[in-house]
């Protein structure tokens, strides 16, 4: 594939995987905002100083480099100030704020911020005029209380500035007029955020928030050609992917699932460890969610967990020890060497083999302790040569990276022993290193040679059915499901996506798509619905 990457996807991604401490100062607000996600949890209250310390220090003990004070709103922590000074002290390359701004009104605190080191103040901003943002905030005269602010942070030269925006049925129309109201003020950087179904949004106001995008694409798309002007960065957030067609590179690093994850750490706890249903979980809410794809795949994982025998155990070292794991027809074993795979293999004692190793080096033959290994995966072209020396009728799935595609055309020749692998990659930088023009290759191979996890208007014929899975990846210790793990696993392998295209393709019932990062890297262009 021809490499699509757009200027500052890379920069974007060095972003995502930053190491942040988000800390929450208050469960308090002077705003009342109509879609806040935390409003069940505000209480009046503000967090006791020590414990806000410690949380300050101890996270940069863990190397976080940004220290983001949040809330509530965090300017209503009377030692708000403290809290930036202890951040400088403490080392951190930046801090930063998320506000309703209404606080920096005041020039004397303004600029004391800007004297106890704060670097960055993201105002948040819903609406171009007093009328629709003071509807969205529920509170009287915030607009210009806030906007009042943010052009002295501006002008004060003081502070790296931005805007997020939660995007509403009551704003959307809008977006393109807000984003060029703010870009005349100053602005240059702004965080669109939709609307989620959580907390206050799905109350009263959910109707007047929660919009169909379908038929809105004229506005977003207005909006999003805006990131194309030179000095402007623009960020989506929770947006449906799908809908980013033609702006790609806009895409949320699948990594910011794993903030996701933890904000609704509780839920998820509760779901795990007591088996409490979700209680967001119906359909009306989840075709909003952002979450519904890593929420669907949580539920096939503890589905596949809870049987006697699955149909495939994918096994990684080293494995769960605290629970028995479910016989399994096909024991998948991925480990560093020989040695580590034979223990994994001990465990899975009538299964079909198949291996991927770190390195074949120390194995001379498609055998584990005198257990076939029905198919072996390769990344590298000394694993492949190394292999390819075996005998045995044995299947060879080689990943198709860039050091093995060129070897491929030589392969033909095993016919269906030989499975072409897509592989999946946790960063943009690395599916752009490992670029391969997947449609081309597996074009020139012959019919009969098989692929996995390759769309067939890429693969040119129908790939292998993929298998019902429990990935013991996403096991902790005990043998039960750990929400970090499946998360983990979800981004890296998981995480698929389609063009709405797609739903003219004759294969699209059975296709799940591609890795959200090929997207990413190359655009919803590469996938072309197969009509006849």
């Amino acid at each position: 594939m021809k490499n699509h990457v757009v200027d500052g996807t890379l920069t974007r991604e060095a972003a995502a995987h930053e190491q942040k401490n988000w800390v929450r100062l208050t469960s308090d607000c002077n705003n009342h905002c109509i879609f806040c996600l935390d409003t069940l949890a505000h209480d009046g209250t503000v967090r006791p100083a020590l414990e806000i310390k410690i949380q300050i220090i101890e996270g940069r003990k863990r190397g976080a480099t940004r220290l983001i004070l949040s809330g509530g709103e965090p300017t209503l922590h009377p030692q708000f100030l403290e809290f930036v000074k202890l951040g400088r002290r403490s080392g951190y390359r930046r801090i930063q704020t998320v506000t309703n701004g209404r606080m920096f009104v005041y020039p004397e605190f303004l600029s004391r911020a800007a004297d106890a080191g704060l670097d960055e103040i993201t105002f948040s901003v819903h609406g171009h005029t007093a009328q629709l943002h003071d509807a969205l905030v529920g509170a009287p005269g915030a607009f210009e209380q806030e906007t009042t602010a943010l052009r002295a942070a501006l002008a004060s030269g003081r502070f790296i500035v931005n805007v997020d925006v939660v995007i509403n049925k009551m704003n959307v129309a809008h977006l393109p007029e807000m984003l060029e109201t703010f870009i005349g003020w100053g602005v240059r950087e702004f965080d669109l955020l939709q609307v989620i179904p959580f907390g206050n949004a799905w109350g009263k106001a959910k109707d007047a928030l929660f919009y169909d995008l379908v038929g809105h694409e004229e506005a977003l798309t207005r909006a999003f050609e805006i990131s194309r002007r030179p000095g402007i960065q623009l960020w989506l957030n929770r947006f449906p992917p799908a809908f980013a067609e033609g702006f790609e590179d806009l895409i949320q690093d699948p990594h910011k699932l794993h903030d996701e994850v933890r904000g609704r750490r509780e839920e998820f706890d509760r779901y795990l460890g007591l088996g409490e249903r979700l209680d967001c979980r119906e359909p009306a809410r989840c075709k909003h969610c952002y979450l519904e794809p890593l929420c669907d795949g949580l539920d096939r994982t503890l589905g596949e967990r809870a049987l006697p025998e699955v149909e495939v155990l994918r096994l990684v070292d080293p494995p769960p020890r605290g629970a028995a794991l479910p016989r399994a027809r096909v024991a998948h074993l991925v480990a560093a060497d020989p040695a580590r795979a034979r223990a994994l293999a001990a465990l899975c004692p009538t299964a079909e083999l198949w291996l991927e190793l770190d390195s074949y080096r120390d194995l001379h033959a498609p055998d584990l302790e005198g257990r076939a290994v029905r198919r072996v995966f390769v990344s590298t072209a000394a694993d492949l040569d190394h292999v390819l020396a075996w005998e045995g009728d044995f299947e060879l799935g080689v990943m198709l990276r860039a050091e093995t595609a060129p070897r491929l055309p030589s392969l033909a020749g095993l016919g269906p022993r030989l499975l072409v692998c897509a592989p999946t990659y946790e960063r943009v930088s690395d599916q752009q290193r490992e670029d391969v023009d997947t449609k081309s290759l597996c074009a020139s191979l012959p019919r009969d040679v098989r692929t996995r996890g390759i769309p067939a208007c890429l693969g040119g014929r129908e790939p292998e059915r993929l298998e019902p899975e429990l990935d013991a990846a996403t096991l902790g210790p005990d043998g039960r499901v750990e929400m970090s793990r499946f998360a983990e696993r979800f981004i890296a392998s998981g995480f698929m996506t389609k063009s709405r295209r797609c739903r003219g393709c004759i294969h699209d019932a059975r296709c799940a798509g591609v890795h959200i990062n090929l997207v990413r890297a190359h655009g919803y262009r590469v996938l072309e619905p197969v009509i006849e």
